[in-house]
């Protein structure tokens, strides 16, 4: 109790230490811009009343975080573009896990993200882009786009990009890119079977015809790796595909992809899988008071299951934005669903493992300095590869901003 108390003390005296000095200098909405150096604190709770994520023997449990950020920001004119960020975090379990169930959790515990983003244009044609994001946390979850890996220990996410566009000629645009992800569990048992790598490269060009249309070819290469010491998992996919961008006004986008992968096996047993893929998305953004995204696809994707190498995923993500009261009150509805179909492997049966996903939120800013926060969450696997649940999530937060 006595450390519940101390956790609430600090939750509630550091946002206000860090924002006092703000508020009573502006009282006016919009984002602080004077120097490189910009620092705020986050703070809040989330509450989960299934927090191993079992279909029976559910465990309810609150996380209280307290984060401190501090971002760095370099501008050279229109020409280099440098963001660092580090972002400390203090985490307090209510319930946490006992060592005796595999993956124990302190109480307390010290985690943290860094960040570093670099955009340079190196010719008026050439724009070089990298970034890369580390995290140490002990979240039962880790999500980095369509990768969602429902396992518990302390660990280290981190996620890497690189590109380069080139502008051929006013109609005429090239490039290439590349993205690493690598999940590292400190438990030595966890990470005989949980660690994993995932690379991600491609070759794309697009050519503009005129009357908001764009061409778009890409050819691709992924590669899954799993350190797993219990079985041989591993895959490849290739890639090609072609498309069409439009954009019907300045602020709403549509862009559909079509094409075709062959994806094979680290462990020679397995028989290769092809496919035909495809995305659509449909994207309306700032300029109105009621922004949507709606946005589908299909194809060969990393595996969320072990000892799976390879899924064939439909996906479908949906949300709408509402300004209730312009630029202080924002109101977001979102919805996902996905469908990962695992064929046999390793010994194991394979079949469909199918999450629906909605949630509510509200953000409202009450001035330069503070904001708050809140959602709700209602997550539901039906698997027949791994254990079924629901879960409910609500949290909520506050932001202090120098």
């Amino acid at each position: 109790m006595k450390s519940l108390n101390k956790m609430f003390l600090i939750i509630m005296l550091v946002p206000l230490m860090a924002g006092t000095k703000g508020v009573a200098q502006e009282q006016d909405l919009g984002t602080s811009t004077v120097g490189p150096w910009l620092f705020s604190t986050r703070a809040g709770g989330v509450f989960s009343d299934n927090r191993d994520g079992t279909k029976n023997n559910k465990e309810s449990n609150l996380d209280l975080f307290i984060e401190p950020r501090a971002d760095y920001r370099f501008r050279d004119g229109e020409r280099t573009v440098l963001d660092l960020a580090v972002l400390p975090m203090v985490k307090w379990h209510s319930n946490p896990r006992e060592v005796s169930l595999g993956s124990g959790q302190n109480d307390t515990e010290l985690f943290g993200t860094a960040v570093a983003e670099l955009s340079h244009q190196m010719t008026p044609r050439l724009l070089l882009s990298i970034g890369d994001a580390i995290t140490y946390n002990d979240d039962p979850e880790v999500g980095s786009g369509t990768q969602n890996v429902r396992s518990s220990n302390n660990h280290i996410w981190n996620t890497a990009h690189a590109s380069a566009d080139y502008a051929v000629s006013e109609q005429l645009t090239g490039g290439m890119g590349g993205n690493y992800a690598l999940k590292r569990y400190s438990d030595s048992k966890v990470a005989q079977t949980e660690d994993e790598d995932i690379f991600d490269g491609n070759v794309n060009a697009g050519y503009v015809m005129g009357e908001g249309y764009k061409l778009i070819g890409k050819v691709g290469a992924s590669r899954f790796e799993n350190s797993s010491v219990q079985n041989t998992r591993g895959s490849t996919v290739l890639a090609v595909g072609a498309g069409v961008e439009k954009t019907f006004t300045p602020d709403l986008i549509g862009k559909v992809m079509a094409g075709y992968q062959h994806g094979t096996f680290e462990n020679d047993a397995q028989d290769s899988i092809d496919t035909p893929n495809g995305s659509a998305e449909l994207t309306m953004r700032a300029a109105s008071e009621t922004r949507f995204r709606l946005g589908t696809s299909y194809g060969l994707y990393a595996p969320y299951v072990a000892p799976y190498s390879i899924q064939k995923m439909t996906a479908v993500n949906a949300g709408v934005d509402h300004d209730v009261l312009s630029k202080r009150l924002t109101v977001s509805l979102n919805g996902q669903y996905g469908n990962g179909h695992y064929k046999p492997e390793n010994d194991a049966k394979g079949g469909n493992d199918t999450m629906v996903m909605v949630g509510v939120r509200a953000d409202y800013r009450i001035n330069r300095n503070w904001s708050v926060n809140g959602g709700y969450t209602l997550e539901n696997w039906d698997s027949d590869v791994r254990e079924s649940f629901t879960r409910n999530t609500v949290d909520c937060g506050i932001k202090a901003q120098l």
